[in-house]
Formats: structure tokens, C-alpha cells, sequence
């Protein structure tokens, strides 16, 4: 296959009338010039006609007729309301015990915690730009012209509890139109099935990106063999480039930017949204194909490809080298402060260490990671590189001070799922260098629930934003030393 990025057909449009779009422009530009000049194998990106900000969308009362209207939309985002008023009313009795005997099929599923979710088979007809995706049911089926007819605001972003993430997520609405005369004439047409999804949410957060996009998209296409469409709202072309290699290999087609699609696009199969049941993990008893974290860690590996699948222990007597270990070096917050001593200790102990913030393209610092037998760092994202490591590496957890023991869970449960070796070190007071901001009788110290409890951001603030780490190197030996003999350890 060529190096070429290949088109961006239709580029949403705009004019630099200020220095706010010029600037977007200019990202624009820049962007572009990047796709232009980084060797990636051929892979194409749709971008059609620009979408206004808001979320354009139907009241509930509108017909289809009315897909030009301005009309914005004042449902909640995860409401669904009563259409009947815009469908023809039955006016026999013959029809009337027929619609009462009819089983309703919902479209959508709005009863999970962590997400909605919808899956349309038959006529289905999508405009993006519009945030609509309508379905045209079938008079020869359950689902026929006399069915229920409901209307869904939904989210497709696998984190529906959470208010941050989801405030700038686009709404998507579903609806039933009552035939194929009532619907838009398809301008497109499609036999591949599609998945409608959001790629915000958290945005410039590694972890976030994985346990709301990659793995439950993972879950979503995979089985489908790369025959499946993306559309994508709220999509960041950066965010795209950076895991070109992950969508490239879940799908053999164009991205569509949803938001600015003016096609009619009809498929006969469509899912909205993406599911996730936990953070980074999957659950094989309700994903199809039974897929496990460990076979997307092994996608991974296999596109990035890192020739390492399984950590080759005893390391020193199979490869003839010392274990190496990677120290994710954090550059802002939660920075190691005495990084030196630490190197130090490990090399003394007999690791090979490489240290750095991760800050290099994935193509480079995946192979780094897989070439690795242990990773360290501070509790963050930039520990999700766990996915680049071989079977059998060791993990290990460095949580701040805080109470944050619960935190660790959240890189402890997966881990073990990818068969990696957990090892967790909580660090003391002493070891924060909070020490050095707050007196020892203040709360930080004495009671770090009660911030806890004040909510995410001030825990945030406090524990995660203002702490960086003196890891007190006598305290933290035995947890290197329990590390190195696993890696030379004769039996497992």
C-alpha cells in the first residue's frame, strides 16, 4: 500500500471573516500538512459540508417534511416522548385490536447506567448535519405503520453519568418517520452496516480514550471484519490521526464527519453509540464474540506491530540481559521529584531503566513499551501504555497520597485481565510534596476524605493537579526488588 493519506473530499465550509476562523483555518491547514507529510498507509477521511453549532434537531411534533427547519430541540438528552400526534390515528376497529396485539420493539435501550445505546435494522436513512437518524418501519412487520411510535435524544458517548464528559457531546435523535414517501430520498446508499459514535468527551485524556472510544469500539466492530461505516460526531481530526492505525484496522472505509454530512446516507443496519460496562475492560458474557481484554491488547500489538506477545522469563538467563524497566516521567503534575535516585536504585537492584514523559508518537513509543519488562509511574494516563507490554511484564502503581487507594483500581482491574504481574506502592505523607504546602495538622493530612467528599474537582485539585513525589528510596526498594525477582523468576 502507498505512504499517501488520501482525500478530504468536500471540506466543510467556512469564511475567514475574523481572526477566530482564520486561526481555525490555519489548525486547519497545519493539520492537513501533517496527514500530508506522515508516512501512514493509505487511509481516507469524508469530510462533507459544514454543520452549524448547535445541535440541530426535531420537536417532537415536527414531520419530516420539516427536516429545513431552524427549530432547535428542548428535550433532555436522554428522553424519549410519545409521536403519535404526527401519525395517521387508526380509524377501524380491525386496526385497532391489530396495533393492540402487536409487540413493540424499542429502537433503543436507555436503561444502562453507563450508556444508551440504539441498533435499527431495515430502512434506515441518516442526516448528519441535522443530528437526525430516522427509521422507516416496515408495513409487513411487528414494527409496521401502526406501531408505536416513539422519538430518542441520545448521547453516543459510553459515559452518560458523568456531566463533564458529556456537556459537549452532540445530542443524536431517532425517530420512526411513518413511510418511505415521509422520508428524505436516500442520496447515498450503503449494504454495509454502520455505527454511529462520539469522539469527545474527555478530550487530551490517554486513559479516556481508550476506556471510551477504542475498547468499546473494539467490541462494537470487530467481528464485523473491517465491513462497517464510522460515523463520527464531535470528530478531531488530531484525535483521529493520532490512532489512525486502530480505525484503519476496525474499518476498510471513509470516516464520515456526521456533523457536517448533508447527504441522506440509508443503511440497513445501524448502531448508535458505543458500550461500556466498566472503565478499560470488557465484558465477553455480553460482547459479541465473547472478546476478552487480552484479545485487544493482542489487536493492539498486532497493528502497531510489536513482536513481543509474551515477556520471556527468566529474563537475565533467556536474553541474556537484565529486565528493563520503563518509568513514565511525568512533566507537570504528579512529577517524580528525585528521579535520578530512583534510576539509581533500580540500576544498583539490576533493571535497565529507560525513562521519559511518553510524549513521542505511538508508532515510536509502542515499541519502546513492548520492548520493556516492567513499566512504573505516579497513578495517570500515561500508564494506559500497559497495552504495548507483553504478558507476564510487571506493573507498577505508584498512588498518591490522598486516601486514593480506590484509584489504583482502576489500572489494578485491567492489568490483571491482560495477565500482567500488579504490584501497588502508596506513597506517605512524607513522600508528597503537599508536606511543603499545608501544615501536618491540616485536612490534607488528617482527614483527606472530607476534600473527597467535596467532589471530583476539588480532589483533583488538591491530590492530582498540586502533589508531585519524593518516593522515600529505602521504602519503595522492596517493591523494586519483589518486581526484579519476578522477572528472573525460574517458575512462575
Amino acid at each position: 500500500m502507498g505512504h499517501e493519506v488520501g482525500l478530504l473530499k468536500s471540506i466543510c465550509r467556512f469564511e475567514p471573516r475574523n481572526l477566530a476562523v482564520g486561526l481555525l483555518l490555519g489548525c486547519f491547514l497545519f493539520t492537513f500538512a501533517y496527514f500530508s507529510m506522515t508516512k501512514f498507509d493509505s487511509f481516507h477521511f469524508l469530510v462533507v459540508n459544514s454543520a452549524p453549532n448547535e445541535n440541530a434537531a426535531f420537536h417532537s411534533g415536527d414531520t419530516v417534511q420539516k427536516m429545513a427547519s431552524s427549530e432547535k430541540l428542548d428535550a433532555g438528552p436522554f428522553h424519549h416522548e410519545n409521536l403519535s400526534e404526527t401519525i395517521p390515528k387508526a380509524t377501524t376497529r380491525k386496526t385497532k385490536q391489530k396495533k393492540e396485539n402487536k409487540r413493540q420493539v424499542p429502537l433503543c435501550d436507555l436503561s444502562q447506567i453507563r450508556f444508551d445505546k440504539c441498533e435499527i435494522e431495515g430502512d434506515v436513512r441518516i442526516f448528519g448535519r441535522n443530528s437526525t437518524i430516522m427509521w422507516v418501519p416496515s408495513s409487513e412487520s411487528d414494527d409496521g405503520l401502526d406501531y408505536e411510535r416513539k422519538v430518542w435524544h441520545i448521547k453516543p458517548y459510553p459515559r452518560k453519568w458523568d456531566k463533564d464528559a458529556m456537556d459537549p457531546v452532540r445530542m443524536v435523535t431517532v425517530k420512526p418517520v411513518p413511510g418511505p414517501d415521509e422520508a428524505p430520498a436516500c442520496t447515498n446508499h450503503s449494504n454495509l452496516p454502520a455505527i454511529v459514535f462520539s469522539d469527545r468527551g474527555y478530550e487530551d485524556n490517554y486513559f479516556h480514550d481508550f476506556t471510551d472510544v477504542l475498547v468499546p469500539l473494539f467490541t462494537a466492530a470487530r467481528r464485523l471484519q473491517g465491513e462497517v461505516i464510522f460515523l463520527v460526531t464531535d470528530l478531531m481530526i488530531y484525535r483521529i490521526a493520532k490512532y489512525v492505525r486502530v480505525y484503519k484496522n476496525l474499518t476498510k472505509y471513509d470516516l464520515i464527519n456526521f456533523d457536517c454530512d448533508e447527504e441522506i446516507r440509508c443503511y440497513k443496519k445501524v448502531y448508535i453509540g458505543l458500550t461500556s460496562y466498566d472503565d478499560f475492560d470488557i465484558d465477553p458474557e455480553r460482547t459479541p464474540e465473547r472478546y476478552t481484554l487480552l484479545d485487544f491488547t493482542k489487536f493492539m500489538h498486532t497493528i502497531y506491530g510489536l513482536k513481543r506477545n509474551v515477556a520471556e522469563i527468566p529474563i537475565q538467563k533467556t536474553l541474556g540481559r537484565k529486565p528493563r524497566l520503563l518509568i513514565v516521567a511525568r512533566g507537570k503534575t504528579r512529577r517524580f521529584i528525585n528521579l535520578d535516585d530512583i534510576v539509581h536504585a533500580a540500576e544498583e537492584l539490576g533493571f535497565e531503566v529507560v525513562a521519559t514523559e511518553a510524549t513521542d508518537g505511538l508508532d515510536r513509543f509502542s515499541l519502546v513499551v513492548n520492548s520493556c519488562d516492567a513499566i512504573m509511574g505516579v497513578h495517570g494516563a500515561g500508564l494506559s501504555n500497559m497495552v504495548f507490554l507483553p504478558i507476564n511484564a510487571v506493573f507498577i502503581q505508584i498512588v498518591p497520597w490522598g486516601n486514593l487507594v480506590w484509584v489504583g483500581n482502576y489500572f489494578r482491574r485491567p492489568v490483571e485481565k491482560m495477565k500482567l504481574k500488579y504490584l501497588q506502592y502508596e506513597i506517605t505523607p512524607e513522600e508528597s510534596t503537599l508536606i511543603e504546602q499545608y501544615p501536618k495538622n491540616h485536612t490534607v493530612f488528617t482527614d483527606p476524605a472530607s476534600i473527597q467528599q467535596k467532589g471530583w474537582k476539588a480532589l483533583k485539585k488538591v491530590f492530582l493537579v498540586k502533589q508531585n513525589v519524593r518516593l522515600n528510596i529505602d521504602r519503595f526498594r522492596p517493591t523494586l526488588q519483589e518486581a526484579l525477582e519476578y522477572l528472573n523468576a525460574r517458575d512462575l
